[in-house]
């Protein structure tokens, strides 16, 4: 947790807690005193707000490596490699990509001193232009009929150990520069507002390029 995630916690705590006040003065018809605490509650969010802005249109892109981590508290994904095919199955059942085929190999580690898993997570390819191509459903069957099941992004990971996967993609041969995105399926993901996080939904997202 770092120190905007705390001063996130607290603004939302603040919040409720003026929010709270003002419902009570409005008992008492204390309008003047109500109308101050909702104007300096709407000043405070709009200056945290406004430096998440900021700060996230500041900030670089974060471009990783193969291999690298990339950690929320106690969990760790990292992309170990990738593999091209123009189709994916055994023979006489083969399944053929459109484009091509990206298997895109993820290590998932828990870091922490209990089993536990990130909820909603899931991985993107993002080319030059910003096309988003997602998990191809036909791709993945091919491959788990090859090797069997694949655990997902979000499956529980034993304290200190590893879980490898496999995440299958059906890219366009003309795309360019494409690159692994880790998302979230999430509705709202708190990360999306906390100033200089990469996860800030107003701040370029963190890539893996896969050459």
């Amino acid at each position: 947790m770092t120190i905007f995630d705390l001063l996130l916690i607290l603004l939302v705590l603040g919040s409720a807690a003026a929010i709270l006040v003002a419902v009570i003065a409005l008992s008492f018809r204390r309008w003047t005193f109500v109308g101050k605490v909702l104007a300096g509650l709407i000043a405070v969010w709009i200056v945290y707000l406004g430096a998440g802005t900021a700060a996230a249109l500041l900030t670089p892109q974060h471009v990783m490596s193969i291999g690298e981590d990339r950690c929320f508290d106690e969990m760790c994904f990292a992309v170990t490699g990738v593999q091209r095919t123009a189709s994916i199955g055994s023979a006489g059942s083969m399944t053929k990509a459109q484009g091509v085929f990206f298997i895109v190999d993820v290590k998932i580690t828990d870091r922490g001193g209990h089993a536990q898993k990130e909820n909603g997570r899931n991985g993107v390819i993002v080319d030059q232009s910003g096309q988003i191509y997602r998990e191809s459903q036909a791709g993945l069957l091919a491959l788990s009929q090859v090797g069997g099941p694949l655990p997902g992004l979000d499956s529980k990971v034993e304290a200190g150990r590893s879980v490898a996967t496999k995440l299958v993609f059906d890219v366009p041969v003309s795309a360019a520069q494409p690159a692994f995105v880790l998302g979230s399926d999430l509705k709202f993901n708190p990360a999306s507002i906390v100033i200089a996080d990469e996860c800030h939904f107003l701040h370029k997202p963190t890539i893996v390029p896969l050459g």
